[in-house]
């Protein structure tokens, strides 16, 4: 609300000041300072006017800062919310940051174990391929040429004994013979069956 200026006169004075000098105007009814009067009364007229004109634009005025103080009040109540949402968020990403880092750690440590003991195991296969295979207790390591060689020998016995009628000794030899077989296949042997083929003959 706009307060009256104390140095102004109020609305019923200025009222009976125009009043007066119309009616001292009309006294003088002729001659110039009839219309000095007149055109004082209308000067005073025009400037109570304006000044009511210029005290409704700075109501006007004064009522579109006050506003703009409460929308600007408001917007900074806003802003600080959002600055606070700012820093929260800010700490949760530098707590994820700080997470996400640690599992990338973590599995790049694990990755590495990983590796180191691939490596250790490949480097145990190449060591066990490279040492040969070990013999149970109790066996002997033998070519398996003479193996062979022994089976030949089995069957050319049992072949004799059976001529000469020993069927005890050559089903001996055919035993020996057939225990070179199996050893033979075992082994990996490839003429197993061409050795049988020669003693059935």
């Amino acid at each position: 609300m706009i307060e009256p200026n104390p140095a102004w006169p109020t609305a019923a004075e200025t009222t009976n000041i125009l009043r007066f000098l119309h009616r001292f105007a009309d006294l003088m009814s002729s001659g110039s300072n009839s219309q000095n009067l007149l055109c004082a009364a209308r000067m005073l007229q025009a400037h109570i006017d304006l000044l009511n004109e210029t005290e409704e634009l700075l109501r006007v005025e004064r009522a579109m800062s006050d506003a703009n103080a409460e929308a600007r009040k408001a917007l900074e109540g806003r802003i600080g919310a959002f600055e606070i949402e700012i820093l929260t968020l800010k700490s949760k990403l530098t707590e994820q940051q700080s997470w996400s880092e640690g599992v990338l750690a973590e599995l790049e440590r694990r990755i590495a174990e990983s590796v180191r003991r691939a490596e250790q195991a490949e480097a145990r296969l190449t060591i066990l391929n490279e040492i040969p295979s070990a013999i149970a207790f109790g066996s002997i390591a033998v070519p398996l040429s003479i193996l062979q060689v022994a089976r030949a020998q089995f069957a050319s016995l049992a072949r004799t004994f059976e001529k000469s009628g020993d069927i005890v000794s050559q089903a001996m030899c055919e035993a020996g013979a057939l225990s070179l077989d199996r050893a033979i296949l075992d082994a990996g042997g490839s003429d197993v069956a061409e050795g049988r083929s020669q003693h059935a003959a």
